[in-house]
């Protein structure tokens, strides 16, 4: 059965004067959250990397609703930051509201902190040589004669001031504790450097 359309009109009228009642209650009443906020890094140039201390996180507050801050999904809150078209060295970058992303009826009170310094360097690749860690003596008579790496070298990849300073890559401890013939392990390679990574193989 249809209602008259007198009716509906009133029905409708009367759902929204109740909702904007709804937001004007609502509006009076207003509660604050802070929240760590992890910063995401958005079209860094592939020829360029990222040094120093850029923070993982900054500290976002919040107002809303008090029944809004309540369900907050602190998930569902980003800070971004657009790199492109950046170039190598020192960039500052300032914070506002609008880089934030957070729901529907929440609004960004304060960013801390709101300038972020990042430091853009020139990525570099270069190969060095691999020096196997050994650990323990041999078995009685018998001694170390040669350590060998395959491959010999790896191929790692930075800043070009971390990869200019890098001279050899590190393994995983070899131990010949006790033994008396020759041992042979496939290992772990690591670097001193924690800006830098691998290019390839990590094992040798």
């Amino acid at each position: 059965m249809s209602l008259p359309r007198r009716d509906l009109a009133l029905r409708v009228v009367s759902l929204l004067l109740a909702v904007g009642l709804w937001f004007v209650i609502a509006g009076r009443q207003t509660a604050e959250r802070g929240l760590a906020v992890p910063v995401e890094l958005r079209n860094v140039p592939r020829t360029l990397e990222l040094t120093g201390g850029a923070p993982d996180s900054v500290e976002v507050r919040v107002r809303a609703s008090p029944g809004l801050i309540d369900s907050l999904d602190p998930g569902r809150v980003l800070a971004t930051i657009d790199l492109a078209g950046a170039q190598e060295g020192e960039k500052i970058v300032q914070l506002t509201p609008d880089q934030i992303r957070v729901p529907f009826g929440f609004k960004v009170v304060r960013i801390t902190p709101s300038l972020l310094t990042l430091q853009l360097e020139t990525m570099w690749q270069k190969a060095i040589p691999v020096a196997p860690r050994v650990i323990g003596r041999p078995a009685a008579g018998y001694e170390l004669a040669e350590v060998v790496s395959e491959p010999a070298e790896v191929r790692i990849a930075g800043p070009t001031s971390r990869v200019q300073t890098l001279a050899t890559a590190f393994t995983e401890p070899i131990s010949i504790e006790g033994v008396s013939s020759t041992v042979q392990q496939s290992v772990g390679v690591g670097l001193g450097d924690p800006l830098l990574r691998l290019e390839g193989t990590s094992r040798v």
